[in-house]
């Protein structure tokens, strides 16, 4: 699988591809009839942080992958237009996991794309990062508490969610071609980050950018505090 050369032919505009399907179960009662990433902050929802934070570096095209009560996200963001951008849906009809949702997805997202997620916001030079890879690369930071990646120099050599001892993180956004979704299974639930950079880290195909760790999420009760303090 060549995948340099499938880095090296983008057809169109850079697909950002939004992981924005889960149930948040961690967060309680806020997410019983309202998805993660819809949580207000300052009063606008959390996902519009993040779209605005890839529109302002150029890149505007969207895919969310959406799930569990997405029709609320269609509902608020429609086709894009009125935040500048453009905005395409893949719909899970069950839940299938991070890489089978990007498995659906596959027919949208062009030759390579950016993978995020709908419930981390962080301000970065995304249009630099496009520009400097041209292999599939993971952005990662050194560990606060735990840690799933071991580099070696501008390589990934081993990820493991399982080991969380390993010296840095994954910082929740990556660049991929395409056909890196052929590593996935054809059918069912799976996880990309446990199939995908795993296999990739072992072939030393998996490149890494190390950046900061300024960044928020809304994963927990704690992180959304600490996201509604600084941004609200």
């Amino acid at each position: 699988m060549d995948f340099q050369k499938a880095m090296e032919r983008p057809k169109g505009a850079l697909k950002v591809a939004v992981l924005a399907g889960g149930r948040g179960t961690r967060l309680g009662p806020l997410t019983r009839d309202l998805p993660k990433p819809m949580i207000p902050i300052g009063g606008r929802p959390f996902l519009e942080r993040v779209i605005e934070s890839f529109a302002e570096r150029g890149l505007r095209d969207f895919v969310l992958l959406i799930g569990y009560r997405g029709e609320m996200i269609e509902k608020h963001f429609g086709d894009g237009r009125r935040l500048g951008v453009r905005i395409v849906y893949s719909r899970e009809r069950e839940p299938l996991g991070t890489g089978g949702a990007v498995r659906e997805a596959r027919h949208l997202l062009g030759d390579r794309f950016l993978l995020t997620y709908g419930d981390v916001y962080r301000r970065f030079d995304y249009d630099r990062f496009v520009r400097a890879h041209d292999e599939p690369c993971l952005a990662v930071f050194r560990r606060m508490s735990v840690g799933n990646c071991e580099i070696e120099g501008d390589r990934v050599i081993r990820f493991d969610k399982r080991a969380p001892e390993l010296p840095y993180i994954d910082a929740g956004f990556c660049l991929m071609p395409a056909s890196t979704i052929d590593l996935l299974p054809a059918s069912g639930a799976c996880s990309f980050e446990e199939i995908v950079f795993p296999s990739l880290a072992e072939e030393r195909r998996l490149a890494c950018e190390v950046v900061d760790q300024n960044f928020f999420e809304i994963g927990t009760p704690e992180e959304l505090r600490r996201a509604e303090a600084a941004l609200s």
